[in-house]
């Protein structure tokens, strides 16, 4: 690498470092892979920083921009599927990089297109009726109306803070996997995909919902996304980069999603099929969703800071060997609608297949609805998913708090599945579990009541609810944990660039804290 080149990343580094220290409103964290590799994400940070960055900041930018040719910065063999996390040291050791990376050839720049029609009587609206194929920006102040499924097709498509997306009744926005996304809110000013239909008159289901798609390793072969013809290719995702990024999704708010495109086949709220680890994907509201609220195909996406309310089917979903890491997550299910929190499989065809379904989870509240009309179940694990599970409260779920099924014995036996510091709260029928004997017994005899209250595992029970009566409130909601859950030990979460190893606490907030990650950018309407 030349000298020039190593300076170049020196500056990427110290960019990253001024804005974890808050220099740029608006921009709350940088993922310092995609920074180096991805030369898009590269120039989006930079044009926030840009608009917003202390002067100092604004320097930086301005020389990072004068030096960048637009090649993305690679690991060297060695090291091409680890993280790039450099040591504390870095910023007196600048041989760090000198030794790590490599420029590799930069990659050509698509122009700019705009394919889309202004109304006449809606000088702020835009009409969105064509697909992108090209580098397309949807911009500040203004609303964009999707009239059909909208497909981004080997393109990027950037979205600004406060831009409100409303989607036509058999519309969605759907990113193939050569194309990336990068919905870009803030938190005092989110991105927000609603429905079309006047304010007071929304549906769950009024409009599609965004799928993004990536190639990342999926365990399906021929992987094809729900809701798109299996005979469109723009539907097909997967492949063999584990890091592969599908963009950024940060301080957004999807709201009644999920049409149904054929019987049994809805469209979720959001879906991430194939995509990697460099994908970001924070602070993400899904409310009142028609099918799930997210579902994961494969990939090893990370998810954090996430909300998802009122699905009228699974919360969150997974299949065909996910692998990411979630932290901080919020789950309320409503009392008319839905069915499971989680619902975790690795593959209905091949129960063994690989790479295994195996996410981990620390710090997420589940707050079910109890013995109302529609009673739910906390968690269901089956098809030979694993998974680990610490830090969460499972709160006041009719049914039970966690339904293991199939071959569960031998990855719970050998590690590929665990759950641990987690409390179990006011679930079930005066607090036990559903009794699987005899023709319920789906897991080949599988004891969860004893696996759950295994000593060794830290978890902890108790009758009434560990969440306030207004975590059920489905308008106003405060999911803050009840003053007695405080004492009970957590988990430390492991040590990366994306876990906070600070959250020693059980659930998805701070009970220490008088506000929450929650507060300016999420809503949560009744129509």
């Amino acid at each position: 690498m030349s000298d020039r080149s190593s300076l170049l990343v020196e500056k990427l580094w110290r960019l990253k470092r001024l804005i974890d220290k808050g220099e740029c409103p608006g921009v709350s964290f940088v993922h310092l892979n995609n920074l180096l590799r991805e030369p898009g994400y590269r120039s989006d940070v930079l044009r926030r920083v840009e608009g917003a960055g202390s002067e100092k900041l604004k320097r930086l930018a301005e020389e990072i921009r004068a030096e960048d040719t637009g090649a993305p910065l690679m690991a060297t063999a060695t090291t091409s599927t680890a993280q790039i996390t450099p040591p504390e040291s870095t910023t007196r050791d600048h041989s760090w990089f000198r030794r790590n990376l490599v420029w590799m050839a930069p990659g050509a720049v698509a122009g700019v297109i705009a394919i889309v029609g202004f109304t006449a009587f809606e000088p702020q609206t835009v009409r969105v009726h064509e697909d992108i194929i090209a580098n397309t920006v949807w911009e500040s102040g203004k609303s964009y109306i999707l009239e059909k499924p909208i497909f981004v097709e080997n393109a990027q498509l950037t979205i600004e803070s406060g831009v409100t997306v409303k989607g036509n009744n058999g519309s969605a926005l759907i990113v193939n996997s050569g194309s990336k996304l990068f919905s870009r809110g803030r938190p005092d000013s989110p991105v927000v995909f609603t429905s079309n239909q006047p304010e007071g008159k929304r549906s769950r289901g009024d409009w599609g919902g965004v799928v993004v798609l990536g190639k990342a390793p999926v365990n399906q072969p021929g992987a094809s996304i729900e809701g798109v013809s299996e005979q469109d290719a723009r539907g097909q995702f997967g492949g063999k980069d584990p890091r592969h990024s599908c963009g950024v999704i940060e301080y957004t708010r999807i709201e009644f999603a999920g049409f149904e495109v054929y019987q049994n086949n809805e469209l979720n709220g959001l879906t991430l099929g194939g995509c990697g680890s460099d994908t970001i994907v924070r602070n993400v509201q899904v409310h009142r969703a028609l099918d799930d609220g997210i579902e994961m195909f494969g990939g090893s996406v990370d998810l954090k800071n996430i909300v998802v309310t009122g699905a009228a089917d699974d919360s969150i979903d997974w299949d065909w060997g996910w692998t990411g890491r979630v932290q901080f997550l919020v789950v309320q299910q409503h009392s008319d609608v839905g069915d499971n929190a989680f619902e975790g499989d690795n593959n209905g065809n091949d129960h063994q297949a690989l790479p295994r379904s195996e996410p981990v989870f620390y710090n997420v509240t589940l707050a079910g609805t109890g013995q109302t009309a529609t009673t739910h179940r906390g968690t269901v694990l089956r098809e030979g998913t694993g998974g680990h599970f610490h830090n969460m409260i499972v709160d006041s779920f009719g049914i039970e708090a966690v339904d293991l099924r199939d071959e569960v014995a031998t990855l719970v036996n050998n590690g590929t599945l665990t759950f641990s510091h987690n409390m179990i709260a006011n679930t079930g029928n005066l607090g036990r579990d559903s009794d699987e004997s005899g023709s319920g017994n789906d897991d080949f005899g599988f004891s969860e009541n004893r696996w759950l209250t295994d000593a060794r595992n830290g978890n902890a029970r108790r009758l009434d609810s560990a969440l306030h009566v207004t975590a059920r409130d489905p308008v106003n909601p405060n999911f803050f944990s009840r003053g007695q859950v405080r004492q009970m030990a957590a988990k430390t979460p492991p040590k990366s660039e994306f876990f906070d190893e600070s959250a020693s606490w059980v659930g998805a907030l701070n009970p220490r804290l008088q506000s929450s990650w929650l507060t300016g950018w999420t809503a949560f309407p009744s129509h």
